[in-house]
This record gives structure tokens, sequence and C-alpha cells, in this order.
């Protein structure tokens, strides 16, 4: 059984229903929360082998590159180390880096932080 169908079959024995609230933009629900604690564990690690954020120094491309290169080694059979989450941390590090969105983001930040977001 699937995570959406346990859900929904959770949802259903609890009386759950949709309740009535705006539209979300972005729904994290699909986002995996192993997934992003892994990837916190990594970004972490990283901060400690290297602090300071100096991935930021790095063009998006070198970073997009070295994503690439953990993919082809983990569809090669590399198990020996965590080619998916480092190839996920590089897409991120390229997309910060690239500055794509950056206004957009910051812009949802300092209305999260001034309390605009609509709960």
């Amino acid at each position: 059984m699937t995570e959406a169908e346990e859900m929904r079959k959770y949802a259903e024995a609890h009386g759950v229903t949709d309740y009535p609230q705006a539209h979300e933009p972005n729904e994290y629900r699909y986002l995996s929360p192993a997934w992003l604690d892994e990837i916190a564990r990594g970004l972490t690690a990283g901060q400690e082998k290297y602090p300071g954020e100096t991935w930021r120094q790095i063009p998006p491309e070198e970073h997009a590159w070295r994503a690439v290169r953990h993919l082809i080694l983990y569809l090669k059979g590399d198990k020996g180390d965590t080619h998916l989450i480092n190839a996920s941390m590089r897409c991120m590090m390229a997309f910060e880096t690239s500055g794509a969105d950056r206004e957009k983001w910051e812009g949802l930040m300092n209305d999260y932080e001034r309390g605009r977001l609509n709960d």
C-alpha cells in the first residue's frame, strides 16, 4: 500500500474530511521528510568540513556537473556513497547560486517574517 493510500485509509477510518482552505501554491506534503532529513544531514556535514558556506562561491554549472557525476555513479551501481542525496544537494546548490527565483523567495520570506502569510 502506498503512503497516499495509507493516509486516505486513515482519513476515512477517523472521519477526516477536506477542510475549506485557500489553495496552496506549493504542496510541501509531496516532499519526503526522510529525504529532507538526509539533505539536512549532508549539508550539516558539509558545513563542518567546509565552514563558511563556501559552496556559494562555486558556479552553478559546476554544481550541476557534480550532481550529474553522482547520478552516473549511482546508476552504475556504486553504493559506496549517498549519491542520490549528494546529487540532490548539488542541484539545490546549483539552483541557489544561479539566482533562480531569488527575488520571489526573498519576498515570500519577508512576508512570512512580517506575519503576512495566511495560515
